[in-house]
């Protein structure tokens, strides 16, 4: 198990040349190769899962397929969340036994069998590596593209900001220096829930 913790920003879509040539984001190097990333989230038809606070998604990388299991019972404050994650190369079936959690496990394993895909996203993704100070790392990845919810879309422009090494203040102190000439805003609300807003036909 890992804790992800991050901070989200959302910004206009004319605004992403702005942001790549912001000197904290150009002068940053990339991590790999910017790619496209293929996302599918699963639930039960009664949407079990989103009701425990438990997230499932399989991701499309370039050199494979990976499981991922989050717990998104924490609220986000100002963009900044901090939850649980589990992570299993896929092959070809759902594996939890990588889940630490025994209830979140115990959950997962009930409703194997009713798991059906409710939305899905598909972006690109540029990370950068920033190192603001010694003994900081911050992943800064700019996200691009679309959730889509049956024949319903909505747009993705976020900028994420994942605390790799230090204090999760660096993060608040980061993005203040980017919103000092970017229009970014905290985004409290993340893909998955906007997928499943966007399936129930619910606002933003």
């Amino acid at each position: 198990m890992s804790i992800e913790i991050e901070l989200k920003l959302s910004f206009p879509a004319d605004a992403l040349p702005e942001i790549t040539r912001h000197p904290l984001i150009a002068s940053a190097p990339r991590k790999g190769e910017p790619e496209t990333l293929d996302n599918t989230y699963f639930d039960t038809p009664s949407h079990t899962l989103r009701a425990h606070g438990i997230g499932l998604r399989l991701r499309q990388y370039s050199d494979g397929m990976v499981q991922t299991v989050k717990c998104s019972t924490a609220q986000s404050i100002d963009g900044l969340t901090r939850r649980p994650e589990w992570e299993t190369p896929w092959s070809g079936y759902f594996d939890f036994s990588s889940v630490t959690d025994a209830a979140v496990a115990a959950l997962l394993t009930r409703v194997q069998n009713q798991l059906i895909p409710v939305f899905t996203t598909r972006f690109f993704r540029d990370i950068r590596h920033i190192q603001p100070r010694p003994g900081v790392y911050i992943l800064a990845m700019i996200d691009t593209g679309l959730i889509k919810a049956g024949e319903n879309d909505a747009p993705i422009h976020e900028l994420e900001l994942e605390l790799v090494e230090g204090d999760e203040d660096e993060l608040v102190r980061l993005a203040g220096e980017l919103q000092k000439n970017l229009p970014l805003t905290f985004e409290n609300v993340s893909k998955a829930q906007r997928g499943y807003r966007l399936a129930a036909k619910q606002p933003f």
